[in-house]
């Protein structure tokens, strides 16, 4: 069977995994179990059900198992069901290329078949996004203590969409496919939760939404037993799922017919710029599987989890303004190391994409880190530079010098403000004065003040002195 042509040999039937051993009988009366409690728990309740979509193991099982049922079901019980799946923008290209097809598949199916069921794709604002906040404002690549990328990227774009959904239908039943044998603090999560008598719990951080569990007692084999024998009814199967696994651990992943066989669910990937870890073994096992295309992309990882930690790359001051000697830590990257970040990671881009891959950031993004970068540092648009020397947004012209003779200012430039500098203040307060006008609050005689302060008080530019 084409389905699985990467190395598995799966069995012909759930019937034949079923009748072939005791623990084989398990597994099948724990998907027929699920799956009329699924059923039972659908037809009884009036809340839109959404499933929480990462495109992993678990909760791929639990999506199609969704899926099923609501296929299973006469017309007039169905009701509008969906998925939630977060592109961060940052997903490590070679997921991301595979979440989308999967997605593609699912969605196309149900449209095919008049089934009342849509994956959607969530994904943060520009002010959010990793790049902007990574490159425009300085933040340091993410820590244990500092993850601020995880409610950015994750959370707050899907609680806007389901806040949309519940604003819709009323309120929603939001399906997870955690699993107490995930691991040790996942069973503790799990069972520290306050289940009325449907089995639900509430979603503290989601308005009129409840939460189920229906894995909650699956292993980790029941679910690729699952998977590896009910081919979804969708047109993309689940062998490049269970290559990803393979190559994510670096091992060779072996077909689940036994449950005293080990199974290959314990990889994992994500954000391919995570510097949460210390190591990201999971790209690293994509490039030890022969995914060399990938090498630069976890050099330029490697590369901002250095950089965080060399305190010469850091201001003296917080982003706020409270200087980091009263207060204790680093400030954000200094003004010309935001710039050497987007120099390489496009030089990264150029590599990836001559062998084969993507963009890894978009104009949108570029343009949203200058519009940044002109508020805390830059009169040259140099972010917009930097991506046309790689032959990128060359579309956008670039104004030439109002200044004459810019040479005289080389007279009265300083080791602190060069004479290139100064020629672009100029030039930015010749554009207030002919676009602003003379009066009300922000006139231009105002903004004009404002970009000189800029300057002059750009705690992002300074460069440490040696101790």
């Amino acid at each position: 069977m084409e389905v699985f042509d990467s190395g598995f040999t799966p069995i012909s039937s759930l019937q034949k995994l079923a009748s072939s051993t005791h623990s084989n009988l398990k597994v099948f009366s724990q998907i027929t179990a699920t799956l009329e409690e699924l059923k039972a728990k659908y037809i009884s309740s009036k809340r839109t059900w959404i499933v929480a979509f990462s495109g992993g193991k678990d909760s791929t099982c639990i999506l199609q198992l969704v899926y099923e049922m609501l296929c299973s079901l006469p017309p007039y019980l169905r009701r509008q069901t969906y998925a939630i799946a977060s592109n961060t923008l940052v997903e490590a290209p070679h997921i991301d290329k595979f979440l989308h097809s999967v997605i593609d598949s699912i969605n196309t199916h149900a449209k095919e078949n008049s089934i009342p069921f849509e994956v959607l794709q969530v994904s943060p604002k520009l002010k959010d996004d990793f790049w902007v906040n990574l490159i425009g404002k300085g933040y340091p690549s993410p820590t244990r203590t500092f993850r601020w990328c995880t409610d950015r990227l994750k959370i707050t774009p899907a609680k806007s969409e389901v806040a949309r959904i519940t604003h819709q239908y009323g309120s929603a039943l939001l399906i997870l496919g955690t699993r107490k044998a995930e691991s040790s603090n996942r069973k503790k999560s799990i069972e520290k939760r306050i289940l009325n008598e449907e089995g639900y719990s509430q979603h503290h951080d989601f308005p009129n939404t409840l939460t189920y569990s229906p894995l909650a007692e699956w292993s980790t084999d029941e679910v690729w037993s699952y998977l590896a024998t009910h081919k979804p009814l969708w047109q993309k199967d689940h062998s490049e799922l269970f290559a990803l696994y393979a190559k994510a651990s670096g091992e060779e992943c072996q077909f689940i017919t036994d449950l005293s066989q080990n199974s290959c669910g314990g990889s994992r990937f994500g954000c391919w710029v995570c510097t949460v870890v210390n190591e990201d073994k999971s790209m690293q096992g994509f490039i030890a599987s022969g995914e060399y295309y990938l090498k630069p992309l976890n050099e330029f990882r490697n590369y901002i989890k250095d950089l965080r930690e060399d305190s010469k790359a850091r201001a003296d001051y917080k982003r706020d303004g409270r200087a980091v000697y009263r207060v204790g830590g680093l400030g954000p990257f200094l003004s010309h190391i935001r710039i050497n970040i987007l120099k390489k990671l496009l030089q990264t881009e150029r590599e990836f994409i001559q062998n084969g891959g993507s963009r890894l950031i978009s104009d949108s993004q570029i343009l949203a880190i200058q519009e940044q970068w002109n508020k805390d540092f830059d009169f040259e648009f140099k972010a917009i530079k930097l991506a046309k020397e790689v032959g990128r947004m060359k579309e956008i012209e670039l104004e030439e010098s109002k200044v004459l003779h810019s040479e005289l200012l080389e007279e009265v430039a300083s080791k602190e403000v060069d004479s290139k500098t100064l020629e672009n203040l100029i030039n930015t307060c010749i554009d207030i004065y002919n676009t602003a006008g003379l009066r009300g609050r922000n006139n231009a005689s105002t903004q004009i003040k404002k970009e000189i302060e800029k300057l002059l008080e750009d705690r992002t530019s300074k460069v440490k002195e040696k101790m």
